[in-house]
């Protein structure tokens, strides 16, 4: 069977998202109804939504086969492999006398199409695939080809010294740290968060992630178990403590520093004035 070249949405609305096979994320086929199944990814096909209807949400009705079979599929397009390929990692794990689905996993880990997309150097493994093929990738000083090449832990990996390959690099570099900037200013928002870094309120995220999911934790009056909650500065936190129920007003929390800002840079006009 040959690499798949085919819709990648598809895929990832079939058997979950996978970070190495694409970028895309599934937005318009969500489920946008009320109840349990809201915003769940409708499977593909024509019967998709009548699929997604069948299945229970606290409990699996898929056999082992199919579990199984999900499970393969998402190595194999996950990792980029044909079939043939992943037989032939499977035959060699089981000849290594380790647990063979941790050995599996280290062999695929150490692939150099792999190790280039975990350095951020590409956004997927595919396009990891495409710089190691076009030569712009160089191990131990030497230029590799094959994205299949296994690496040794002590091998050095750097990208080849010329101006196409470096502003290639350079750009899936400066866009991965782009993003997570994104992702770091998005958590900061999240209820998670500020119970542990601002309100002080739990020794660590662990603690504020069981308070949030026992129901102890309210924004203006609204009970909120979801720890990725987004609150915004007009919002209002009640906390069910043993001492009783606690208030905290995240205008005054996040308004400390921009007051204490303003007040100096009023003074500092003052002595120029």
């Amino acid at each position: 069977m040959a690499r798949y070249i085919g819709p990648k949405l598809r895929i990832v609305r079939r058997i979950g998202k996978l970070r190495g096979f694409t970028r895309k994320k599934p937005f318009r086929r969500v489920y946008r109804g009320k109840g349990p199944l809201n915003g769940k990814v409708i499977p593909p096909g024509q019967h998709g939504l009548v699929k997604l209807f069948k299945t229970r949400p606290y409990d699996s009705c898929e056999s082992d086969y199919l579990i199984r079979l999900k499970v393969k599929q998402r190595l194999r397009y996950n990792y980029g492999l044909t079939e043939r390929q992943l037989v032939n990692y499977v035959r060699k794990a089981k000849k290594i006398k380790e647990a063979t689905g941790q050995v599996l996993l280290q062999l695929l880990e150490m692939r150099l199409d792999n190790i280039v997309f975990r350095l951020n150097m590409a956004p997927t493994i595919v396009a990891a695939r495409q710089l190691i093929s076009h030569g712009h990738i160089r191990v131990n000083g030497k230029k590799v080809n094959i994205a299949s090449y296994m690496c040794k832990p002590k091998d050095v990996i750097s990208v080849s010294m010329k101006e196409r390959s470096l502003r290639l690099v350079n750009k899936n570099l400066s866009e991965y740290y782009k993003r997570m900037r994104f992702y770091k200013k998005r958590l900061e928002k999240t209820v998670a968060f500020i119970l542990f870094k601002h309100v002080k309120l739990v020794p660590n995220m662990g603690s504020a992630l069981q308070l949030i999911s026992q129901g102890l934790l309210k924004v203006n009056n609204k009970r909120v178990r979801t720890p990725n909650y987004i609150c915004s500065p007009r919002d209002v936190l009640s906390i069910t403590t043993k001492q009783g129920v606690r208030q905290f007003k995240l205008a005054e929390i996040f308004g400390t520093s921009s007051t204490n800002t303003r007040s100096s840079a009023g003074q500092a006009a003052n002595q120029k004035g």
